[in-house]
């Protein structure tokens, strides 16, 4: 093998690497987006039901609160 014949292997071997790193680089990348979209659905639906819980314990509190008040009322009103 002679210089030219090494230069011309060199070249190909160096387009052919290119190429396929720029393949799998696009591939990866969109890889990288559908699970970024599939995390942000997970992360909004979780934060949907932390949300949902936290309303459903305040009314439950409050309801509580609210019996609360009336019987201490209802004590008041005994006691006077």
């Amino acid at each position: 093998m002679d210089d030219d014949v090494i230069a011309d292997l060199k070249q190909f071997i160096a387009a052919t690497v290119s190429q396929q790193l720029e393949l799998f680089s696009g591939e990866i990348r969109g890889e990288i987006r559908q699970l970024d979209e599939k995390l942000t659905a997970k992360i909004d639906d979780l934060s949907s039901s932390v949300g949902e819980a936290i309303n459903t314990t305040n009314e439950s509190a409050d309801s509580k609160l609210e019996d609360h008040e009336k019987r201490i009322k209802k004590l008041e009103q005994k006691t006077a």
